[in-house]
């Protein structure tokens, strides 16, 4: 999931969004305007609090999925809520309006680091500093120990006033631990499904397995063990080297060939 995209001028029909909480409907005190993220376990809706007057981005559970992904949300919250940093996206409001769980969050108008990567080809030191914004926010969350488990450039948001933060604490978990309510069915991953393994390994998690982004995933979060600060950034210096380089560090036919290549460091 992520919570940057350019609000449209008026509404828009998302594609992935439940119909009762499309654009131009209310939830609460807020009014929806377009879907900015899907994923598995949700969507991402750019939304305005008529009550304070500004943008917010509403992560909104999806219909149907059992009382883990509502836990897993009210996580994600708790967490921002303990970060108070520029580069880290803040947490305004998190609940349930007619049974319907969500996290209100500030927008950020601008592009995830590899779409914003992808307009900055070749400037390298461009790509770094953004990078070194980045860190700062990961350091912050470490610092109030935190392990954000899914560092990749799609959860770090690239603001058009120039400002770097990370985003999708949504399988944060505290230093040293590895597995509490991780073991979730496929359909409750917060990431959508692909038939191309290619894609599956940049989104997926296998179900049964330890939640995480495999393609950015240290060798410790591979197998299982506990993760700490160094699991991020690993995950950091992958998602670095990809931004820089437009390719994965680490090559595999499969999973396991994946794992094996992360586990050796080829």
């Amino acid at each position: 999931d992520v919570t940057v995209a350019a609000l449209p001028p008026e509404p828009v029909e998302p594609e992935h969004c439940d119909p009762a909480l499309g654009p131009g409907r209310t939830l609460g005190r807020y009014l929806l305007l377009s879907e900015v993220g899907s994923g598995g376990m949700g969507v991402v809706m750019a939304a305005y609090d008529r009550e304070l007057d500004r943008r917010v981005a509403l992560k909104l559970l999806r219909p149907g999925l059992s009382r883990s992904g509502e836990a897993r949300m009210r996580r994600e919250a708790q967490a921002l809520a303990q970060l108070e940093h520029p580069a880290v996206v803040s947490v305004f409001e998190v609940g349930s309006i007619d049974g319907q769980p969500f996290i209100a969050m500030e927008y950020v108008d601008g592009l995830t680091f590899d779409a914003w990567a992808s307009r900055h080809r070749g400037q390298w030191r461009k790509l770094v500093e953004v990078a070194i914004q980045a860190g700062r926010g990961l350091a912050a969350a470490h610092a109030a120990g935190l392990v954000h488990r899914d560092i990749k450039p799609s959860n770090i948001l690239v603001g058009d006033d120039g400002r770097v933060c990370v985003a999708d604490f949504g399988i944060a978990t505290p230093t040293g631990r590895t597995r509490d309510s991780d073991l979730l069915p496929q359909s409750e991953l917060g990431v959508a499904s692909s038939a191309s393994w290619l894609q599956g390994i940049e989104a997926l998690t296998e179900a049964g397995a330890v939640v995480g982004t495999p393609a950015y995933m240290a060798p410790e979060q591979h197998r299982g063990a506990p993760v700490d600060a160094r699991s991020d950034q690993f995950a950091f210096c992958v998602a670095l080297y990809r931004v820089l380089y437009e390719r994965a560090p680490f090559a595999g036919a499969d999973l396991d060939a994946l794992r094996a290549a992360v586990s050796a460091g080829k």
